[in-house]
């Protein structure tokens, strides 16, 4: 399956595919980064799956992988172009065959960040922020999709605060579907996720 599409992507397509899963990776890694997950959230559920992994834009300072915008120094700007670009991927893969509210949408760290500003404008079926944090002055609107936060307890790179901020903005304005998962570990994606995102769908989709 083609897309007309903002973004370079990788992915596991099916031509049967009921429901989809959108991968936006962290900073300084790529596109093939979150496949694995994707794969066995896939495998997990019921359902016939699409998976996507989206590629930023932006090469790494690095000089290996890639990045969503700036960071150190943080360019909000920039981050704020790059959240726009891609609400107009988002909306190109809301069709008559896979819509939004069938979609999963998972992002670690940068892409958890770019998860949360850009998919709180849309209505996903579901949102997976993986040790996350909120751009400045994000507010979720009024329509909140269903919401996963998971965060390590030890994490140096984003400190867990981060995600308790965005759970408790998004509490105060959705009785929808929002979950904070705190576990014993650093900047990484707990083992336990896929397990919770499997026996909590049913209450979701």
């Amino acid at each position: 399956m083609k897309y007309d599409i903002n973004h370079e992507f990788v992915s596991i397509t099916s031509q049967t595919a009921t429901h989809r899963i959108i991968l936006i990776h962290g900073w300084g890694a790529d596109s093939d980064d979150l496949l694995t997950i994707g794969e066995k959230i896939a495998e997990k559920i019921n359902f016939n799956f699409e998976v996507i992994s989206l590629r930023a834009p932006g090469l790494h300072p690095s000089g290996q992988g890639r990045q969503w915008y700036r960071l150190y120094p943080h360019d909000w700007a920039g981050a704020e172009t790059e959240v726009n670009k891609l609400l107009g991927t988002f909306k190109k893969f809301d069709t008559d065959q896979i819509a939004l509210r069938k979609t999963i949408l998972l992002g670690f760290s940068q892409g958890a960040a770019m998860a949360i500003d850009a998919g709180f404008k849309l209505n996903f079926g579901l949102i997976v922020a993986c040790s996350g944090y909120p751009h400045p002055g994000w507010i979720p609107g009024g329509e909140c999709p269903p919401l996963i936060l998971s965060h390590g307890l030890f994490d140096e790179v984003v400190p867990i605060d981060a995600s308790r901020i965005i759970y408790e903005k998004v509490k105060s304005k959705s009785s929808k579907f929002c979950e904070l998962l705190e576990f014993d570990g650093s900047h990484q994606i707990d083992s336990n996720l896929i397990n919770f995102i499997s026996s909590n769908i049913s209450n979701i989709f």
